[in-house]
């Protein structure tokens, strides 16, 4: 007889193969009506399908939006809310201090693993681990529900199998609910207005296996610490002992320090070649893929969150001496270490492209906490002012911050400086990320802090005034020690030599200045000239662009940028105008003509690039000339991306009533096209002949496909008749028609009339027409690149 525990089991796995929509609201109803015994068997069957932990995307949490899945969006976001059902069934399960969930060692960061190899346990980690026997290495860790649920939440945004299968841009797709998800869990359990995190629970009870405590290095403490002391979890007062068994966790406490601890762990670790030891990789059973180097925009855009988060925690403290008030007033140096070694390498491997802003950004957050002050506003004459608000108003308050995380001011801005001026400045994206940087480091006061504590420092050499000569010199030593290492040389900020280097970055502030300059007087003269055509072009598609889609109006911006981070930089380290190199600056012509010749050939291409019979686009040739190539489009062209002159509602719709005659009708098709006659004429006119399309290699799990060519049979295409051209035809035939008393009916049949004649005429000069055809039309199978 089925015992109600295997009627749940039985009722989830029908549930987990519904819809989305209607998967969420039968589990809900489950959660709420089942036992603690039912919930606790089902509980890791519904975990292991919300986040696909090995070989699937789950339930799609990094691929559902708001604007493309509405429904589901709102469904899955209460779903996972923290006072939705999951977080219901996680405290529902709570209560048992018995009841423990394995979470496999493989999926944890590749610097715990490598701990746990060298026999040191971080603190966090040390009541959550079970060795199995014989063996010197864990095998899993033993947690509560609640902590089983946001270890699998971190560790699917790091999730390898993840980026195997991920088919969207990962740039662009950010807005997921996954992201809202986390943002949510963020303010949450990190509340900023000293208020109780909800729902307030009973206290729980960490039954702590009997362990001998292993001896941490120092140099490993930094990086992986417990954030609250023993008699601050304990309920009891400070006269409690360290030795005291930690039975019981403030319920306000422990689950904002556990979702502090492992968002820090998976999220800011950076994934460089990962050189997983061999002896962890043998006690796998199932081997995690590799990950790669590069995290995507939704990662970084998660880690700034989560900074800027921290700061807001932070400055919330209201000394009240709780333990909330303890954990927020030790969580930034608790945590700071850890940041500044994932900004620094993700920094140095970052390629040079635009997306370098998203972890530029997340520095920038981390270096001013005084722009996350919660519930503060400056009034300037009675208004608002909101340039007010990100501004340091009182040193002695950030003095301290800035000198525990000099590091991440002065190394990181010297590691930027080469990255700058090998950087295209012109660009409008480069200008700007420069003029943040400068913008942030001119602000009143900051420079002042940094050279304070650097003066602190034996060695510094510098020409500024000391103004107190020891107050930090412990501080910053033990910061090099534990970030750089005993052998790394710092280098001061202010030091002659990076003044030398920034007066050489000048000169190239000046040139990039000169050049956009140049360039926007040459883009207006020309766009003051254009012809005719050209401008009834930009009237309907656009202003013209540029080769990488920069308008005219980003590119007015560039200047301004250089000029305030030019002027900032010389304000910053105090450099006189005699200082800088005097050299004759003139524009960059070969850049300069790279651009207009571009833009004007992109102008005069237009009708060639539009031409659905050789679909593609023209790209430069790094030759040295103004040399242009057109690379065609190779796939089936109805399956082409949607173009900026097509209805897109139609392109869909019109293909997908095409393929549905093309696969219901495909022997007639066929046989009518390869007819010997009259009416094979026609259906010749009519139909898109035979296409031969090249299927590239494909990246799969099990390596790259092969490529090789496909023979799409005849068939029908509609694809025309979404152009915005037709469209406007046929409204304004319309229009015309019922402004003359002429019917829309009547207007389709004459339209259709003179398509038929056409097609009529078209077959009985059939053989005219091919040889025609045949003498210009060219091999779309291969690129025509010569």
């Amino acid at each position: 007889m089925a015992t109600s525990t295997d009627i749940a089991t039985i009722r989830v796995q029908r549930y987990l193969s519904m819809p989305l929509v209607q998967r969420c609201h039968e589990l809900a109803i489950l959660i709420d009506e089942s036992s603690t015994t039912e919930l606790q068997h089902v509980f890791p069957m519904i975990i292991d399908s919300l986040f696909g932990i090995t070989d699937n995307i789950g339930w799609g949490l990094h691929h559902i939006t708001y604007k493309k899945n509405p429904q589901e969006y709102e469904i899955l976001y209460n779903f996972l809310s923290p006072l939705g059902p999951i977080f219901s069934l996680c405290y529902k399960l709570l209560p048992d201090c018995y009841l423990k969930y394995n979470f496999p060692i493989s999926y944890l960061p590749s610097k715990i693993r490598s701990m746990l190899e060298e026999g040191v346990i971080p603190p966090f980690y040390l009541d959550k681990f079970r060795d199995d026997q014989g063996t010197r290495v864990p095998s899993a860790l033993c947690m509560n529900p609640f902590e089983y649920y946001i270890f699998h939440f971190a560790y699917h945004l790091t999730n390898p199998w993840l980026q195997l299968q991920q088919q969207e841009n990962v740039w662009a797709n950010w807005e997921t609910v996954y992201v809202q998800s986390a943002h949510y869990y963020l303010h949450h359990f990190l509340p900023r207005d000293n208020t109780t995190v909800l729902p307030i629970i009973g206290p729980y009870i960490k039954k702590t296996p009997q362990r001998k405590l292993m001896h941490m290095p120092e140099n490993k403490r930094l990086q992986t610490p417990r954030l609250l002391r023993a008699s601050i979890l304990s309920p009891g007062s400070t006269n409690l002992v360290v030795g005291a068994p930690q039975q019981q966790c403030l319920p306000q406490v422990w689950r904002s320090e556990t979702v502090i601890q492992v968002f820090l762990d998976f999220w800011m670790e950076y994934t460089e070649d990962d050189h997983m030891p061999s002896q962890m990789n043998m006690s796998y059973s199932n081997p995690i893929p590799h990950r790669h180097s590069i995290h995507s925009g939704e990662h970084i855009r998660l880690v700034r969150a989560f900074i800027k988060t921290l700061h807001e925690f932070a400055n919330s403290s209201t000394g009240d001496k709780s333990a909330m008030d303890e954990l927020k007033r030790i969580i930034l140096p608790s945590v700071q270490g850890k940041i500044y070694i994932f900004l620094r390498k993700a920094i140095h491997h970052w390629p040079l492209d635009s997306s370098f802003r998203l972890i530029l950004e997340a520095w920038l957050s981390f270096i001013q906490p005084w722009r996350y002050v919660p519930g503060v506003t400056y009034t300037k004459e009675g208004r608002p002012e909101e340039e007010e608000r990100g501004k340091i108003h009182d040193p002695n308050r950030w003095i301290a911050f800035v000198a525990n995380n000099l590091l991440a001011y002065t190394v990181i801005f010297q590691q930027l400086l080469p990255r700058f001026m090998r950087t295209d400045l012109v660009a409008p994206k480069n200008a700007l990320m420069l003029f943040r940087v400068t913008k942030v480091f001119s602000q009143p006061h900051l420079a002042g802090m940094l050279s304070e504590v650097e003066s602190c420092m034996d060695d510094a050499n510098l020409n500024r005034s000391r103004m107190q000569s020891s107050q930090w010199t412990s501080i910053v030593g033990q910061q090099i020690m534990e970030l750089e290492g005993p052998t790394y040389q710092y280098i001061p900020m202010f030091s002659a030599n990076i003044i030398t280097q920034i007066s050489f970055f000048l000169s190239i502030i000046k040139q990039a200045h000169v050049t956009a300059t140049s360039l926007i007087e040459a883009l207006e003269k020309r766009k003051s000239s254009q012809q005719l055509l050209t401008a009834i072009w930009e009237f309907f598609y656009g202003e013209d662009n540029s080769s990488d889609d920069i308008s005219i109006e980003e590119r007015r911006r560039v200047p301004l940028f250089l000029a305030n981070a030019q002027q900032q930089l010389i304000e910053i380290f105090e450099i006189s105008i005699e200082d800088i190199p005097q050299i004759t600056i003139t524009p960059d012509q070969e850049y300069h003509e790279s651009i207009l010749s571009t833009s004007f050939h992109q102008q005069y291409q237009m009708d060639s690039s539009l031409d659905s019979s050789r679909p593609g686009l023209f790209v430069p040739i790094p030759d040295g000339r103004t040399n242009f190539r057109y690379i065609e489009y190779m796939g089936d062209p109805e399956l082409q991306p949607v173009r900026s002159n097509e209805c897109a509602f139609l392109v869909r719709n019109l293909y997908k009533f095409c393929t549905n005659i093309n696969t219901k009708y495909q022997h007639e098709i066929n046989t009518l096209y390869k007819k010997h006659n009259f009416l094979g004429s026609i259906c010749r006119q009519i139909l898109i002949p035979p296409t031969t399309v090249i299927k590239l290699p494909k990246r799969t799990a099990n390596g790259f496909t092969s490529g090789h060519e496909e023979l799409i049979p005849p068939r029908l295409s509609l694809r025309r008749l979404s152009n915005y051209s037709f469209l406007v035809f046929m409204f304004v035939s319309m229009s015309i028609a019922r402004l003359t008393n002429y019917g829309v009916l009547w207007l389709l049949c004459i339209i259709f009339f003179i398509w038929s004649i056409y097609i009529l005429i078209r077959a009985i000069f059939e053989p005219w027409f091919k040889s025609s055809t045949n003498t210009f039309r060219p091999n779309t199978t291969a690129f025509s690149i010569n």
